[in-house]
């Protein structure tokens, strides 16, 4: 189990995804993840099987990660304790609030990564300049990636980087289910992998590309009133929705 798991890690963080997709595959990716009101998909999609994993994988999951990182963990203060008053919602709608592990690490470009299926990867520069709305979207995607580890992993062996864009896409719009469950405005999400793409130095994690390009996932989506790409998934669950955002302030410490 645990090299299968690893195996299924290093192949997220390897995954290579940079040509621009199609709209047969944002189509596919909408019909997979199915229509319908948000209850209707909650139910849909939160019944989807997961391996749960424990503490004890949960340690040997975090003592595989680069030295690099894991020197540099942060276990105390302000940006941990937002965090994980962030992450706690997302995990208690999933149900899994006992499956993944948060790990908070410096460095100076955003990053959020699940490690494992069972660790919650999130840099600091990231988690203190997101409006928690957007912080609350980009780690519904991570964990979005519970549901579709296996098929990940089947694409990832056959280099299928068709399906691996299918996937990306399937968590972004899955991702934004929890923001409506929990009385918020889905489009953060968009605002937050907005802020992401431009704040990175490169879409990846380890230095390997991970995401299809910002513009398929953002173009198209409600703000621009599109109806091609994935996140047009949320005219059908929310409808018409204000993308007016607050100020977004930066928090300090860690």
């Amino acid at each position: 189990m645990l090299k299968k798991m690893l195996c299924v890690a290093v192949l997220f963080l390897g995954a290579t995804v940079t040509e621009a997709a199609p709209s047969d595959l944002i189509e596919l990716a909408l019909t997979e993840v199915g229509t319908g009101s948000v209850e209707e998909m909650r139910k849909r999609i939160f019944s989807i099987p997961i391996t749960v994993l424990g503490a004890d994988f949960r340690w040997e999951a975090i003592e595989r990660l680069p030295a690099s990182i894991r020197q540099q963990r942060i276990t105390s203060g302000r940006l941990l304790s937002r965090a994980e008053k962030i992450l706690q919602p997302v995990l208690q709608l999933h149900k899994r609030t006992e499956c993944v592990e948060l790990f908070l690490y410096r460095n100076d470009s955003p990053r959020a990564v699940l490690w494992m299926g069972c660790v919650l990867i999130l840099s600091d520069s990231l988690v203190a300049l997101l409006y928690d709305a957007e912080l609350t979207g980009i780690v519904a995607h991570e964990l979005a990636h519970l549901y579709f580890m296996d098929a990940m992993a089947a694409a990832q062996k056959t280099n299928d980087e068709r399906r691996m864009k299918v996937i990306e896409l399937k968590c972004d719009a899955v991702a934004m289910l929890p923001l409506k469950l929990l009385e918020g405005d889905p489009t953060y999400y968009i605002r937050g992998v907005k802020r992401m793409a431009n704040l990175m130095r490169n879409d990846s994690f380890f230095g390997r590309p991970v995401h299809c390009p910002i513009a398929v996932r953002v173009e198209d989506a409600p703000e621009h009133r599109g109806t091609s790409a994935v996140l047009a998934t949320l005219h059908q669950v929310v409808g018409e929705m204000n993308i007016a955002l607050p100020k977004v302030t930066q928090v300090s410490g860690g």
